[in-house]
């Protein structure tokens, strides 16, 4: 039985510094006002008695840590919705975030009132969410949540797994068949086992669940397996509704892609069923001509005209791309964002396929911009990269897209940037924005998300990599409308500082970013 925790608002610095008095334009056709709710709430890891003790906060992960935990503090969101159930959705993220890798913990919230209102639960994926000795949930951290309905209602949960101490990582997966209320003990789909841990060797990362929406049935899991030297896409089915899995297979590895051309490098899978049940799987790659010495980042699709049993020998080319991430444009501090990560959406009604990224090659000032493309083909051939954040000049920076496609056929995809920003004062102000495109992707406009603008000079530190919101964000739609559940910094007056001290074990209590939901 999973624990549950009403989340009934923030802090008041919270509540007043991120939603503001004013509400958000409409989202989606029809809606009058944007509904804006958190959906995250204070940790309820273990702290030991002593939130203030890194040795008591730290006590939960079972084995010493390295770097700063950051309690209180959520990003990378997913969120679903349940087709057999449209008020009913689940969102899950990370929970307590260490400046090193992954979080202490992956939290959970389901809604059963269309968004209105939504309820915590613990899923024991870690030792610190009530993972025990010997059990599936006995690893010191989590990261990479994504979440999946059955046509029939049920949830599915993916979740990476680590010990760090020891090397050691493994695929999980955790089913809800009562809208997210309760969840069944994780199960582990793939492991490796513990290894050296300054050895180069087996990996699992960068997963992704989908359900197929026309067979409760089948249920796919992707992600990239890391062998010394090698990296392999793998996809790994189940066709009992997730109750038992398959083996892991490689579907694209290392080889030849064209004259002197070889793929090294493949990360950042997501599989998408099309009407003709027909799987897609997108993910970027990177390319070296033996010859040229010339190195390519690309767009790319596997297919599967057979329920995920085999796909085609030879990845296609969607797009090249210039990868880069956002910056700080005055500490030069980087924003951990998607990258080269890319997103996949399908019109379910006619099978088009759309695709955004992050793209430096659009932007006039070679910053991080964002693009979209179509497939009317089953992704056998893409459309030229369209700019996404068409309001704003190009040399504007514009980062973390998801991709979404409603019930009308509107395309909307999520990005973060800027625009509100001061040069000069004390803050990093952001916001995240939906635009929106018919099928062809002309584009029709854009929506704030954001109530109002939060500082990202206060979110969460990954090492090197700067401010993480998240490799992700969630978007989705019910009907015509939209909904996203994406991370902002609470406005608490408190930038972090970078780089960061990982050489010991710290912890940052401030709640210094949270979940918000927008239909």
């Amino acid at each position: 039985m999973s624990h549950r925790q009403r989340i009934q608002g923030r802090s008041a610095h919270a509540r007043v510094a991120v939603l503001g008095a004013a509400l958000v334009a409409a989202v989606g056709t029809g809606a009058v006002h944007a509904q804006t709710v958190f959906i995250s709430g204070l940790s309820s890891n273990p702290d030991g008695g002593d939130p203030d003790d890194p040795q008591a906060v730290t006590a939960c992960n079972g084995a010493p840590q390295t770097g700063v935990v950051y309690r209180n503090s959520e990003t990378e969101p997913h969120i679903a919705v349940n087709p057999a159930n449209p008020n009913n959705m689940i969102a899950g993220w990370h929970q307590d975030r260490w400046s090193t890798g992954s979080a202490q913990s992956l939290g959970a919230a389901y809604t059963t009132n269309g968004g209105a209102s939504w309820t915590q639960v613990t899923i024991p994926f870690t030792r610190c969410s009530g993972g025990t000795p010997g059990s599936s949930g006995d690893f010191e951290r989590g990261s990479d949540p994504w979440i999946s309905f059955s046509p029939n209602g049920t949830a599915h949960y993916m979740a990476l797994v680590s010990q760090r101490s020891v090397n050691e990582n493994a695929m999980t997966v955790a089913r809800s068949t009562d809208g997210g209320a309760t969840w069944s003990t994780p199960i582990v789909i793939a492991r490796n086992p513990a290894q050296d841990p300054t050895a180069r060797s087996l990996f699992h990362d960068k997963n992704t669940i989908t359900a197929d929406p026309y067979d409760s049935r089948l249920v796919y899991a992707t992600w990239t397996l890391f062998r010394t030297g090698i990296t392999s896409v793998v996809v790994a089915r189940s066709t009992d509704g997730g109750l038992t899995w398959g083996p892991a297979k490689p579907v694209a590895t290392m080889g030849r892609t064209g004259p002197g051309e070889q793929a090294v490098f493949r990360q950042g899978a997501q599989i998408v069923v099309l009407p003709d049940r027909s799987l897609v799987n997108a993910y970027f790659r990177i390319l070296f001509d033996n010859t040229t010495g010339q190195v390519t980042y690309e767009q790319a699709v596997l297919r599967s005209t057979d329920q995920g049993r085999h796909w085609t020998r030879v990845d296609s080319r969607v797009a090249s791309f210039a990868s880069t991430t956002a910056v700080d444009p005055e500490l030069g501090v980087p924003v951990r964002d998607a990258q080269e990560i890319p997103s996949i959406a399908v019109n379910r009604t006619t099978g088009h396929l759309y695709m955004a990224w992050q793209d430096a090659g659009v932007n006039t000032n070679g910053l991080v911009s964002v693009v979209v493309a179509r497939s009317v083909d089953g992704g056998a051939t893409w459309s030229a990269p369209v700019r996404v954040n068409q309001a704003r000049p190009a040399s504007e920076q514009a980062f973390l897209p998801i991709v979404a496609v409603n019930s009308a056929g509107t395309v909307g995809v999520l990005f973060y940037d800027f625009r509100n920003d001061v040069l000069g004062d004390e803050t990093l102000t952001t916001d995240v924005w939906l635009s929106t495109f018919d099928a062809a992707l002309n584009y029709l406009g854009e929506r704030r998300l954001t109530p109002s603008s939060f500082d990202m000079r206060q979110m969460v530190i990954t090492g090197a990599r700067g401010y993480f919101p998240g490799d992700y964000v969630g978007l989705s739609s019910v009907g015509t409308d939209f909904v996203a559940a994406f991370t902002v910094a609470n406005n608490l007056g408190l930038p972090v500082v970078f780089p960061q001290n990982n050489n010991g074990t710290f912890v940052d209590a401030n709640d210094r970013q949270s979940i918000l939901f927008v239909r």
